[in-house]
């Protein structure tokens, strides 16, 4: 199997982190970054934004690059939920929505989307959120702390 490259986004409003919100069957569900696989021949930030318009119905303007993130399946035993084949390479980004008056309506969303979810950053913890290894660094954000990006290394 190939290794996956990645983009997700980074959307903080009032101290409250833009989430999708996808159905777990064992745990009802998990929240997650909007984003998804870059196609062949885009650049990442067409990328992202065409997920963005996806999953979430809205434009973006892709600001800051913060963070790579490795997700090597094989490594994560305690999530059976995820093929152990998996091996995805995220770029992740700051983002800043455009145009708010379809959000919430991504034009074609994963199959087990539920829908967005605005998650007060300081209760992230509280959520199914993934990746986990990045809710210190989305609160350090939260609070004016940007990082010049860095790879976190194969987190869940």
């Amino acid at each position: 199997m190939k290794v996956r490259s990645g983009v997700k986004g980074i959307v903080i409003k009032n101290n409250r982190l833009l989430t999708i919100k996808k159905y777990d069957n064992k745990f009802e569900a998990d929240y997650t970054l909007p984003g998804g696989g870059q196609e062949h021949g885009e650049n990442l930030v067409e990328a992202l934004q065409r997920e963005f318009l996806e999953e979430v119905g809205c434009l973006i303007e892709v600001k800051q690059f913060v963070f790579l993130r490795e997700y090597i399946g094989r490594n994560h035993h305690g999530n059976i939920l995820i093929d152990p084949k998996t091996h995805v390479v995220d770029h992740i980004f700051i983002c800043e929505i455009m145009d708010e008056h379809n959000i919430g309506n991504g034009i074609t969303p994963d199959e087990d989307y539920i829908g967005i979810e605005w998650i007060p950053v300081t209760s992230l913890n509280e959520y199914r959120f993934f990746p986990k290894g990045l809710i210190n660094h989305i609160i350090g954000i939260a609070n004016g702390e940007i990082p010049r990006g860095f790879y976190t290394g194969d987190i869940n």
